[in-house]
């Protein structure tokens, strides 16, 4: 189950873990290794402004759904088990390493004895099982998470500290599926309605930094948790402002207002090639596991063939994008693994950009303008739509315009329509669309059980737009089972092709994640999935002063 942090806005994010790609200048960015030359002495105090692109529906860790949650939550919460920036399996929560019997069928965990709730009260193996029920219960919408324990036959509780996951057969994912579990408080969320409870909003956690305050719109302000068990932070505080439109956030970063943000490609060659930024910011570009795509509604009456889903993607000129929007940095994709895994078919290779193949598999298809008014039409619906985006993607509006010109030349009348984000991810987590844009990160198990099998369409999972393929179906099980790493490469491989044939999505690319981060920002460092995404991430960054004019409150 690939999908920690699941749906993110489409702009310049990426797949893959690289050394480089396209056309890069060393004199315009900071490379990841340069930040082991940062020798300067740690200090306490002082705070440091994130931007999110999105509101957060809930800082509730079985609910949340978006990598934006996720930004938060890791200050908030700890997994049992994590991965530290080398890649490697760590404990957090639990004291060691888990123990697994020969037949995979039985994970022993111990937790640690000195880890408490951020009320004082203990962590226990009780609060593990609590929050694996909800994950399991099917009246809570865990959608990216309940994938990872489908197996798990059941979690006997030996004592307050130890306790067995018993897994139903052999299931390859199983020690991934422990780093995603992040244990949430039961003498708190085990009383009242769990879908509406207060704390979804003003959450107890365990980490080095507590919930402060939430204004709905404005910003998610955390503060440092003094008697965290582990090294305490650094920062007094950290905020996370709200700011959906990329223009909006350059602005505030060059007033102090944020500390660092995402960039777009162009805002990266222009306004941040200024010397004046330059000065005052690091700039980083680097890889992870993503990919941008366009989701085709499979029950949709226009998309449930899938010559069309195919002649869709034929008229998406993907090589366009990649030279006028990320200026070469982008690499195409064909498939939904993460570009340099081994499950990643390389063979495999993008649908080219062929408008004249495309119409001719519309024709196919059915769907000819019968009454000459130039939109192809069928059994009497015509071919018109709506292509869905989250407002403030000034990358997104360039996808969905070149998609609409290039349709529009073939007949297809694409009608679109920008979305707030909280409306748009609900939407999406309902199936309430026929078209959208945007990007799924992915995690180290190539396992994409839960966006591409049959079973996983909403409401049970990430299979937004109902893909369903008996083969992919059985392979996708058959890949969780399998241990021996060849023979599930092989697996994947069949997936992918089958996957790219069917073309649920347009598959469309991976570009690097462009950052600048404030000088005044030290203890930045980078993993397989940047500076976030793995033990401790960013919770013990540290500032030389306080700079920012907000570093004092939102």
């Amino acid at each position: 189950m690939p999908r920690v942090a699941r749906h993110v806005v489409v702009a310049a994010w990426a797949v893959s873990l690289l050394v480089g790609c396209g056309k890069k200048s060393d004199t315009d960015h900071a490379a990841a290794d340069s930040l082991a030359t940062d020798t300067a002495q740690a200090k306490s105090g002082g705070s440091v402004i994130r931007r999110l692109e999105s509101e957060c529906k809930t800082l509730n860790w079985v609910l949340y759904t978006t990598a934006y949650e996720n930004f938060v939550l890791r200050y908030l919460y700890e997994p049992l088990f994590d991965y530290n920036e080398a890649g490697d399996m760590i404990p957090v929560l639990a004291s060691r390493l888990p123990e697994v019997s020969p037949d995979h069928l039985r994970i022993s965990v111990e937790l640690r004895d000195d880890i408490h709730w951020q009320d004082g009260t203990p962590i226990t193996t009780e609060d593990v099982k609590f929050s694996l029920d909800k994950i399991q219960d099917p009246g809570v919408p865990a959608l990216n998470k309940e994938g990872f324990f489908e197996k798990l036959a059941a979690l006997e509780v030996v004592d307050d500290r130890r306790l067995v996951f018993v897994w139903k057969e052999p299931f390859a994912p199983s020690m991934f599926a422990l780093t995603q579990l992040w244990p949430i408080p039961k003498h708190i969320y085990g009383v009242g309605d769990f879908l509406t409870h207060p704390a979804n909003r003003k959450p107890v956690g365990c980490g080095p930094f507590k919930f402060d305050e939430w204004r709905s719109g404005q910003y998610i302000s955390l503060v440092r948790y003094d008697d965290y068990h582990g090294q305490k932070a650094y920062l007094d505080r950290i905020i996370f402002k709200i700011v959906e439109d990329d223009a909006v956030a350059l602005n505030m970063l060059r007033t102090g207002e944020l500390d660092e943000m995402r960039a777009t490609q162009s805002q990266w060659e222009r306004q941040m090639a200024e010397p004046e930024f330059v000065a005052r910011y690091n700039k980083y570009d680097y890889y992870f596991p993503q990919y941008n795509y366009i989701a085709w509604n499979c029950k949709a009456v226009w998309f449930s063939d899938t010559r069309v889903r195919r002649a869709m993607t034929m008229l998406f000129d993907r090589e366009s994008i990649n030279n006028k929007i990320y200026s070469g940095y982008a690499r195409l994709v064909s498939g939904p693994f993460y570009i340099n895994s081994w499950a990643y078919d390389k063979t495999i290779k993008p649908l080219p950009f062929d408008p004249e193949a495309a119409k001719r598999l519309l024709d196919e298809a059915g769907w000819k303008d019968s009454n000459g008014d130039g939109i192809r039409d069928k059994d009497g619906q015509k071919f018109e739509f709506e292509l869905l985006h989250v407002h403030g993607s000034s990358v997104a509006v360039q996808f969905a315009q070149l998609m609409q010109e290039e349709c529009g030349k073939a007949g297809i009348r694409v009608n679109i329509r920008q979305l707030e984000s909280s409306t748009f991810f609900e939407r999406m987590d309902k199936s309430d669309f026929v078209a959208a844009i945007l990007g799924w990160r992915l995690d180290l198990d190539p396992d994409v059980f839960d966006t591409f099998h049959s079973s996983m369409a909403p409401p049970n999972g990430l299979n937004y737009g109902s893909y369903s393929n008996a083969r992919v179906d059985s392979l996708l099980v058959a890949g969780r089972r399998e241990f021996d790493l060849a023979t599930r490469e092989r697996i994947y491989h069949q997936v992918h092709r089958l996957i790219a044939d069917d073309q649920p999505y347009t598959f469309v690319n991976t570009v690097p994640d462009k950052r600048p981060i404030a000088k005044k920002i030290h203890g930045v460092k980078f993993a397989w999935s940047g500076p976030y995404d793995f033990w401790p991430g960013a919770s013990y960054w540290w500032v030389d002063g306080t700079a920012s004019k907000a570093a004092s409150g939102p």
